[in-house]
């Protein structure tokens, strides 16, 4: 619904285009949370607590916060 919300009206926007951003998004978060949760597996596993919340608190971020931009840019590119 977001991004239908949010199109350009004066552009020509198909379901595809908004499916292809949303996989885009859903696709680059879980990309994101997976990947660091790998690379930094031996941190999570050893480390103590306050290293833990740290760490799982800045991957939640960077899962939540990378999909915003490669959302945008999908469905932006007919403009740009």
């Amino acid at each position: 619904m977001m991004n239908y919300g949010n199109r350009n009206a004066s552009s020509d926007y198909t379901e595809m285009d908004l499916a292809k951003g949303y996989l885009g998004a859903v696709v680059s978060s879980a990309g994101v949370a997976l990947t660091s949760r790998k690379l930094l597996a031996s941190y999570l596993l050893h480390g103590n607590a306050p290293s833990f919340l740290i760490i799982n608190g800045l991957l939640n971020y960077l899962a939540a916060a990378i999909p915003g931009p490669i959302n945008l840019a999908i469905m932006r590119w007919k403009e740009i």
